[in-house]
C-alpha cells in the first residue's frame, strides 16, 4: 500500500478567495440574466483588471 500526500491544486494565495467570490458573483448574475446590471459591469471590470494584472497584455509581433 502506498500513501502519498497530495499537493493542493492551487497554491495558497490570499487573493484566491476574493477572486473566487468575484467569479462566483459574476456567474450568478449571468445565470440570473442580470448582465445589464451595474453590479455585473463592476464585477466584470474588476475581473478583467485582475486578469490583466496576472497575465498582462500580449501583443503580436
Amino acid at each position: 500500500m502506498r500513501i502519498t500526500a497530495e499537493a493542493p491544486m492551487h497554491p495558497s494565495d490570499p487573493h484566491s478567495d476574493t477572486d473566487r467570490a468575484l467569479l462566483e458573483g459574476l456567474l450568478q448574475l449571468a445565470v440570473e440574466g442580470q448582465t445589464e446590471d451595474q453590479d455585473f459591469q463592476r464585477i466584470g471590470e474588476e475581473v478583467f483588471a485582475r486578469l490583466l494584472d496576472t497575465y498582462g497584455q500580449q501583443t503580436t509581433a
